[in-house]
């Protein structure tokens, strides 16, 4: 069992508990599952939008994000909706499965396999992905407040001045449930994995976590994302080092034949990939003319011509980094905001007794 010291030195030192190649294992399928939602639904999204097969590779590669060029019309909207509730709920349902095995950790269990945290994540996924949802109709439910308030606005202008008084803590409420729905993201699934919960009872313990430790719980969950970004990061690093060594080990005495090869695998990888692997005129070619019609950086130029075989086994094993590293990225994150969890859960137990004790005198 790990001794804890309830205080942010645990979450530091849980980062460690992340560097685990079987929590990259467990990882690994829901992080890949949700950045596939994303590109299927965010290509869908562009082509209704009218923009063509070729544009979108050409701009964005095999992954698209959102931008104002990119959303337009409410179909376009709403597929890009889809996009992001799918992809969210993959990478919770995996948060879900690395907290599971971080608890047991804590208590002295090493032994919780692949099969056993994916079985628990994925039977506790409507408290998973309901409960930040949840807090995100009351989100809604303001917002169209707010609007109501917009109309009444626009049809006579003196009644900004006196339903200024509504909108204000409606905007405030608004802005409020927000936060939570972030924290309930980024904590819920250790909340469901230490007490296995259903919605509304991760949502109250939520809820209670943030009045009794609010600061704590930021700061710590704040903590949590640096420390998986420095070790995402360092690893992205030695993945980087590690891919262009290989490359030069393989192409003695091929005249450059491999190092062509994986530029042009380079560009069937996500555009922020290719930019960690030094494809040259990547930013110039996003950047410019808006992007659509922009020229093609020399390295995309190469997909003109037919991807052999070794070409597109290359891409594909690339591709696989880019979600290794999306994988490291949770399994870090949601190891040290499970400790993190587990450590504010026994601070606020510990007020609550105190608390009972001053009342009783």
């Amino acid at each position: 069992m790990r001794i804890l010291r309830n205080d942010w030195m645990d979450v530091i030192s849980a980062a460690s508990l992340g560097l685990r190649v079987r929590k990259w294992a467990v990882a690994l399928p829901g992080v890949a599952a949700g950045f596939v939602w994303w590109g299927v639904f965010g290509y869908v999204a562009l082509l209704v939008q009218g923009w063509s097969f070729a544009q979108i590779w050409r701009v964005f590669g095999p992954l698209p994000w959102m931008t104002k060029m990119t959303l337009g019309g409410p179909i376009g909207t709403l597929l890009w909706l889809v996009a992001d509730i799918g992809s969210v709920a993959a990478w919770l349902l995996a948060s879900a499965a690395i907290a599971k095995i971080t608890y047991e950790q804590l208590k002295g269990n090493e032994f919780v396999s692949w099969t056993e945290a994916w079985t628990f994540s994925l039977s506790r996924w409507k408290a998973l992905i309901l409960t930040p949802f949840t807090l995100l109709v009351g989100a809604g439910l303001a917002l169209f407040f707010l609007w109501i308030i917009s109309l009444l606005v626009g049809a006579w202008q003196p009644l900004a001045g006196i339903l200024f008084v509504f909108a204000l803590p409606a905007a405030a409420a608004l802005l409020y449930i927000c936060m939570l729905s972030c924290l309930a993201v980024v904590m819920g699934p250790a909340v469901v994995a230490s007490s296995n919960s259903l919605t509304l009872e991760t949502l109250f313990e939520i809820l209670s976590l943030h009045a009794s430790q609010g600061r704590r719980s930021w700061f710590y969950s704040l903590l949590s994302g640096l420390l998986a970004s420095i070790h995402t990061a360092a690893l992205g690093l030695f993945l980087a080092v590690a891919s262009l060594f290989s490359t030069w080990v393989l192409d003695l005495g091929h005249g450059g034949m491999v190092g062509r090869m994986f530029k042009a695998a380079s560009a069937c990888t996500p555009r922020i990939a290719a930019a960690i692997n030094g494809v040259p005129g990547f930013f110039e070619s996003v950047t410019h003319a808006g992007g659509v019609g922009s020229r093609v950086p020399q390295s995309y130029a190469l997909l003109a011509e037919p991807i052999s075989l070794g070409t597109g086994l290359l891409a594909f094993w690339l591709l696989v980094l880019f979600f290794l590293l999306g994988a490291q990225f949770v399994t870090t994150y949601t190891t040290c905001s499970t400790t993190s969890y587990i450590v504010l859960r026994q601070l606020k137990d510990e007020q609550n007794l105190l608390e009972e004790d001053l009342g009783d005198e």
